[in-house]
């Protein structure tokens, strides 16, 4: 009995190491992102997550940190806005849009589209609740069009500023 337990021990070892070894082999796929890796001064690297918008800095010692891309700002305000105005002609990223007015008045809001002109749906319906109000919007991320960013009111009484990249 005991030269059989000794046989099957030494077969379960012969065997264990193989199955081992064929469950560690790598069978998925991978996705990879996209970005790019800049080398900075001192020694540092830049590494951008174009998915993201976020860039990771690791400096020579070793240390990370995490920050936004650099944005671009349109602005708009007064008349312009309540005819409708295109703010962005092409795809874009937008990361926050602020709408603000001091003579604005409950109920008046911005619509924004991805479009070049007012048509379809609006991506973002930004109403204002109280008089003089602003509201800003914070998109973690990024919201993506792919046409172009156009706004249009129903009051020419707002300023509108979004930040994005492209």
């Amino acid at each position: 009995m005991k030269r059989l337990f000794i046989f099957l021990l030494l077969v379960a070892l012969v065997f264990i190491p193989v199955k081992l070894w064929a469950d560690a082999t790598f069978t998925s796929t991978v996705t990879p992102k996209s970005g790019t890796l800049d080398y900075i001064s001192g020694g540092g690297v830049a590494i951008t997550d174009a998915l993201t918008g976020y860039v990771t800095h690791v400096d020579s010692d070793g240390a990370a940190s995490v920050q936004e891309k650099a944005q671009t700002i349109a602005v708009s305000s007064g008349a312009t806005l309540n005819t409708g105005v295109g703010l962005v002609t092409g795809a874009a990223r937008v990361s926050s849009i602020i709408v603000s007015g001091t003579a604005s008045t409950a109920k008046d809001y911005v619509l924004i589209y991805d479009a070049l002109t007012a048509t379809g749906t609006a991506k973002f319906d930004i109403s204002i609740g109280v008089a003089g109000d602003t509201f800003a919007v914070q998109i973690p991320g990024g919201a993506i069009f792919s046409t172009g960013v156009f706004a249009d009111a129903n009051a020419s009484n707002f300023n509108i500023t979004i930040t994005y990249d492209n």
